[in-house]
C-alpha cells in the first residue's frame, strides 16, 4: 500500500532510498524504533522532503494499524508550516533529504515514546482495562501533532546545516565533489551538521565567499596549446589560412616584418601544491581562530579549482599532522577536511621555523616537487625565524611563502616572504586579499 501518489515504492532504487534513511535513522536512535517506523514511511518522509510537490494519498481501508499511524504521521508533517521551511533546504537534493528524513524519523520516535500506555497509531490505551473516549483521543491526536512540530525542528537545523555542506562541497567545482560521492559519506554529513564548531566555521565563510575570484589562470604561449585569440608575427604553423591569398609579395613583406595574423596559441601552466600554514597557538584563540580557519577552507576551494594538490597543517610549538587533497577532490575529501578544521583547538606555544621546513619537506617529497608552489601561513607568532636556513629551504623546494600576520608584525617573515599581509579587522575585505594572492 502507497502513501504518496506517483511512487512505486517496490521499484528497488525507491527502496533503497527508504532503505538508506532507516538505517540512518536506527543509527541515530539510542532506542529501538518502534514497528510503524519501516521502510515504506521512511520512503514517504523522504520522497516528501525530495520532490517539488509531493501529493499523500489516503488509503481506502485504514484498519491496519501501522498503516494508521504512518497517515496521520505522514499527514502531520506534509500540513506543518514548519515542514515547509525544511523543504527550503531539501527539495531535489539527495543529500539533504537524506539527512533531514532520518533526524525527522528519530525524532518522532523519540517524542511519541514519552507517553508510555498510548497506542497511537490505534487511538486506544495500551493499559488493560482502560479505555479511550473521544476527548481523550483529540488530546493525544493534539500530543502527536506537537511532537511532530518538536520533530520538524530538528528536522529544519539539520538540513539547513547539511545543505551549507553539500553547497561548500560543490563549490569546488561541478564533478569533482559529485552528489553521489557526498551520499556514501551521509553520515559523516549528519555529525558535521550537528557539529557547532563546523558551523561557526562555515557562518563565516558565507561571509567571504567570492566564487569568481578564486581561480588563477597562468599560460604561457604554446604552438600546441589551445586556441586563446589572435596575434600578429611570422610563426607560419599558427598562420591564419585568408592570409595565403595575399600576392606574394605583400605575404613576404608581412613575413619580415612580423605582421602575419596568427592564431594565439597558449598552454596553462602546471603547479605543485598549494599549502595553507593554520598557527593554532593559544594566542590565536576566538575570532582569529575561526577566521583563519574559514580562510583556509576558501583556499581549498580556489586550489580546487586551479587543479592543484591541497595541504593543510596546523601548529603550535610542534607541527601537527597534515591533510593532503589530491588534484582530483571527492566528496569525501572535503569532509575529511571540514572535520580536520573543526576539531582543531587554540593552544600551546609558537615554533613558525619549523612548521614551514616541514611543510617545505612535504614540497619536496610531493609528485609534483619541480613545479611552483605557494605556502600561506596564517599566524600572529613574533618569535624568531632561521632566515637563511628557510631561504635555502625554499629555493630547494621552489616555493613562494605568502605570510598573513594576525594583529602583530614579525620582521623577519616580512624579509623572505613574497608577500606580507597584517589582518586587523579580521573581516570579507581582508579575507579576500588572502584568497586573492597570487591571482593573476
Amino acid at each position: 500500500m502507497q502513501l504518496l501518489r506517483g511512487i512505486n515504492y517496490d521499484d528497488p532504487p525507491v527502496k533503497y532510498r527508504g532503505e538508506r534513511v532507516l538505517s540512518l535513522t536506527k543509527k541515530l536512535s539510542s532506542m529501538t524504533l518502534p514497528d510503524y517506523i519501516d521502510v515504506q514511511l521512511a520512503t514517504t518522509i523522504y520522497y516528501m522532503m525530495f520532490l517539488p510537490l509531493p501529493l499523500l494519498e489516503k488509503p481506502e481501508k485504514l484498519e491496519n494499524r501501522k498503516l494508521l499511524i504512518q497517515y496521520t504521521i505522514s499527514s502531520a508533517v506534509l500540513a506543518s508550516p514548519k515542514f515547509k521551511k525544511v523543504r527550503e533546504h531539501t527539495i531535489a537534493d539527495a543529500v539533504t533529504s537524506l539527512a533531514a528524513s532520518a533526524v525527522l524519523l528519530e525524532a518522532i520516535a523519540r517524542e511519541l515514546g514519552k507517553k508510555p500506555g498510548y497506542d497511537y497509531s490505534s487511538g486506544k490505551s495500551n493499559e488493560p482495562g482502560k479505555a479511550k473516549d473521544s476527548k481523550e483521543g483529540a488530546e493525544d491526536l493534539e500530543r502527536l501533532q506537537q511532537g511532530v512540530e518538536r520533530a520538524l525542528d530538528e528536522a529544519h537545523e539539520t538540513a539547513k546545516h547539511a545543505k551549507e555542506i553539500t553547497s561548500y562541497a560543490m563549490s569546488f567545482t561541478a564533478g569533482n565533489a559529485s552528489i553521489l560521492s557526498l551520499e556514501d559519506s551521509i553520515s559523516e554529513v549528519l555529525m558535521l551538521a550537528k557539529n557547532t564548531d563546523v558551523r561557526t566555521v562555515l557562518e563565516a565563510l558565507r561571509t567571504i565567499e567570492e566564487s569568481d575570484i578564486y581561480v588563477k589562470r597562468k599560460r604561457r604561449p604554446s604552438p600546441r596549446g589551445e586556441l586563446d585569440g589572435y596575434e600578429k608575427g611570422n610563426d607560419l604553423e599558427r598562420l591564419i589560412p585568408t592570409e595565403l591569398i595575399l600576392p606574394t609579395e605583400a605575404f613576404l613583406v608581412k613575413y619580415a616584418e612580423k605582421g602575419l595574423l596568427l592564431y594565439r596559441k597558449v598552454i596553462g601552466e602546471e603547479y605543485g601544491p598549494f599549502y595553507v600554514l593554520l598557527d593554532k597557538s593559544g594566542s590565536m584563540m576566538g575570532m582569529k581562530i575561526i577566521w583563519a580557519k574559514a580562510v583556509a577552507l576558501a583556499l581549498a576551494q580556489r586550489t580546487a579549482r586551479e587543479g592543484r594538490e591541497f595541504y593543510i597543517r596546523f601548529f603550535d610549538s610542534i607541527p601537527y599532522p597534515a591533510l593532503r587533497i589530491s588534484k582530483r577532490v571527492r566528496g569525501r575529501d572535503v569532509i575529511k577536511l571540514l572535520e580536520y578544521v573543526a576539531r582543531v583547538r587554540a593552544n600551546g606555544g609558537t615554533d613558525i621555523t619549523k612548521a614551514i621546513l616541514t611543510a617545505l619537506d612535504d614540497i619536496v617529497n610531493a609528485k609534483t616537487r619541480n613545479k611552483p608552489s605557494d605556502i600561506v601561513l596564517i599566524t600572529d607568532g613574533e618569535d624568531r625565524i632561521a632566515v637563511d636556513t628557510i631561504r635555502k629551504g625554499l629555493t630547494r623546494a621552489k616555493a613562494r611563502l605568502y605570510t598573513i600576520m594576525i594583529h602583530g608584525n614579525n620582521p623577519d617573515l616580512r624579509r623572505i616572504s613574497e608577500a606580507y599581509m597584517v589582518a586587523t579587522k579580521l573581516d570579507k575585505s581582508e579575507a579576500l586579499k588572502v584568497i586573492q594572492i597570487d591571482n593573476e
